[in-house]
């Protein structure tokens, strides 16, 4: 072979090599035929990590990285209700002296629920002697409830205290109570929730978390004379009769004793569909067509049957007691110092004006827990158990019953209902609360009472000097100016 040809041929060969060694680097970068990817499936995208269910905060021991609870079912009263194993134990160690502990309770009560108060937690120690209740009652309630909490005085700051349910949201935002389901299995908050009415039991609900538990409740109704108006009144029509039988300012009788204030009139503006302050929309309605219409049709229908001079609780009141008016639009708070007045005293619902049904403002008597216990175990424990005890057990709470508390347990609506005879002020009150609307529990809603007042107060000055007319016409300007105050402080 020549030499020619044979660099031909190496040269040949080295051209195969290159060309082969190419070829394998690129198969080489492939990915190997098992383990080609596959489509992601979009229906599942999120199964390989579950994220925690942002609508249910209120259940963070169902943790699945924790083990579950041990449950123990403990009754109170004729309430069956699943609790953690370590609570549990601790129940059983205060019932038996064991354990020893002290929790404040605080009220701001007159002094008539003073001493039922104290009846109630006396009936408590007896049951469980480890639990010493250091009961006291103050003024400025709120006030010095979130003072003790900010300055952290654990010894002498309320551990449970009660209140209408609507301080709920400013309590929970400034952080001086605690939220029950951070401290409670899911089951033992099903279980509760089933002892109570429904709005009674959400009452005590903000941002998802459970912060309270409700014990009785309080709405407004139509407090009457029997001996006078025998039966309940089925249209405000049939109502206005009456009052236009009784107004009479020569002889200082009047048709009708109502306290005007934004609380009071509410159940006017409902029937219109007006409202103040939604807290699911966080929208203010001070100056709705609804609102607007519900207090020109006070005005026009109420007010004009009434002694308007002076529309403070006080006044009305003694128009009542004194026999020169037939009823009262009131709450259970004054029906002891009406039946000391009023031999025979009845509770109807405020009638339905053509067919629309009138909806007052409801207040739930929640029992809070402030986080100042959370540092003491025992005394944490103690706190849950006395309020749990306080809203559940039947006995003490026939005692508060007796004592003209609304209840809002389902055993003693119940036990009300197959008792009418002995409880007709009680019930007819219970009834307007079923029918009523909670007051909102948003913080805002604390900029909302002032303006609307000024309003109603401007209202009825006008109604005094220039008469019914001259105060409609007013309404429209009146509500804008307190919604663009509302907003305002609101924004601000």
């Amino acid at each position: 072979m020549s030499k020619g040809v044979s660099r031909n041929v190496l040269i040949g060969i080295i051209l195969v090599l290159v060309a082969v060694g190419v070829i394998g680097v690129y198969y080489l970068t492939l990915p190997p035929p098992s383990q080609t990817p596959q489509p992601s499936q979009p229906s599942q995208p999120s199964q390989p990590s579950q994220p925690s269910q942002p609508s249910q905060p209120s259940q963070p021991s169902t943790n699945a990285t924790q083990p579950q609870p041990t449950l123990q079912t403990l009754t109170i009263g004729s309430s069956k209700i699943r609790v953690p194993n370590d609570f549990y134990d601790f129940i059983n160690k205060v019932k038996s002296g064991e354990i020893k502990v002290t929790i404040n309770f605080w009220t701001g009560m007159s002094d008539w629920e003073v001493s039922v108060m104290k009846e109630v937690i006396a009936r408590f120690q007896q049951e469980y002697p480890g639990i010493t209740i250091k009961y006291t009652n103050v003024q400025n309630l709120k006030e010095q409830v979130k003072a003790g909490v900010l300055t952290g005085d654990v010894e002498n700051t309320a551990h449970v205290f009660t209140w209408a349910h609507d301080w709920t949201g400013d309590l929970a935002d400034s952080g001086a109570i605690i939220a029950w389901d951070q401290y409670l299995p899911a089951e033992t908050l099903a279980d509760l929730k089933a002892q109570y009415m429904a709005s009674a039991y959400t009452s005590g609900l903000y941002k998802l978390h459970l912060y309270g538990l409700p014990w009785a409740a309080e709405a407004i109704a139509l407090v009457c004379n029997k001996d006078v108006v025998q039966t309940a009144p089925q249209s405000w029509s049939d109502f206005e009769k009456i009052m236009q039988q009784w107004y009479n300012p020569s002889k200082n009788t009047y048709g009708v004793a109502y306290q005007v204030d934004p609380y009071h009139v509410y159940p006017f503006v409902t029937a219109f569909g007006g409202f103040y302050y939604d807290d699911d929309k966080n929208t203010v309605g001070v100056n709705s067509t609804g609102t607007l219409n519900g207090l020109s049709f006070y005005v026009t229908h109420v007010m004009k049957y009434m002694y308007t001079s002076d529309v403070g609780m006080e006044t009305q009141l003694k128009i009542l007691l004194e026999g020169r008016t037939p009823c009262m639009v009131t709450g259970p708070w004054n029906i002891p110092t009406i039946k000391q007045n009023i031999k025979n005293v009845v509770v109807y619902p405020i009638p339905p004006i053509d067919g629309k049904v009138p909806k007052p403002f409801s207040g739930i008597k929640q029992m809070w827990i402030t986080s100042v216990v959370t540092g003491d175990k025992n005394r944490l424990y103690a706190s849950i158990l006395f309020t749990m005890w306080f809203t559940l057990n039947d006995d003490s709470l026939k005692i508060l019953v007796d004592a003209g508390y609304i209840p809002v347990k389902l055993s003693i609506l119940q036990y009300l209902q197959s008792n009418a005879d002995k409880y007709p002020t009680t019930l007819g009150f219970a009834q307007a609360v079923s029918n009523s609307i909670p007051m909102p529990k948003s913080a805002n809603m604390n900029y909302v009472w002032s303006p609307v007042a000024d309003a109603l107060n401007a209202i009825v000055t006008k109604y005094n000097e220039q008469g019914p007319d001259a105060a409609v016409k007013i309404i429209p300007q009146l509500l804008n100016d307190a919604q663009a105050k509302i907003l305002a402080k609101i924004k601000g």
